[in-house]
């Protein structure tokens, strides 16, 4: 045997060996995970549970709320959305994801969403947004949320005079 049949030889050998590339990601099974958890986050603020909702995010999540700090971390994440009930019960709504895309451990989730809030001292408007949120696969299979940012279709509110 020559030297170029044996350095052929050792890579059909080693390429015989190398572990077989992993499936690709079920895109569809994951953006149902993704789809049933937004229920359960909306019908926990539905409820004005705070920390219920607050299950959807992994400890080190980041949420970037409109017109406030983004909220860092479980623990702040639970007192931002407790003080957003505090002043405003949600009713109604529902979202809608429009896109998800998989990168190994995360989903990057697109979506638009509409509820009806009601302030504690004002009259209920609807609202509609849209928001960019990636999801981390956790160690028991679950995905929870690790970023999170949204915005309101609606225009901005005039500066106070």
């Amino acid at each position: 045997m020559t030297r170029t049949h044996l350095v052929l030889l050792g890579a059909i050998v080693l390429a015989a060996c190398a572990p077989a590339p992993p499936p690709p990601p079920d895109v569809k099974a994951i953006t149902a995970s993704i789809e049933a958890a937004n229920k359960t986050f909306l019908a926990n603020l539905q409820k004005g549970d705070a920390a219920a909702a607050a299950n959807n995010y992994q400890d080190d999540a980041i949420v970037m709320m409109p017109n406030t700090p983004a909220w860092k971390g479980k623990a702040a994440i639970t007192e931002g959305l407790k003080g957003f009930l505090a002043e405003a019960s949600i009713t109604g709504g529902a979202s809608t994801t429009t896109d998800v895309v998989v990168a190994g451990d995360y989903a990057i989730e697109t979506g638009t969403g509409e509820w009806t809030i009601t302030p504690k001292n004002g009259k209920a408007m609807t609202d509609k947004l849209k928001y960019l949120t990636t999801w981390h696969k956790q160690a028991d299979g679950s995905w929870k949320i690790t970023r999170d940012i949204n915005n309101s279709d609606l225009p901005a509110a005039p500066p106070p005079k």
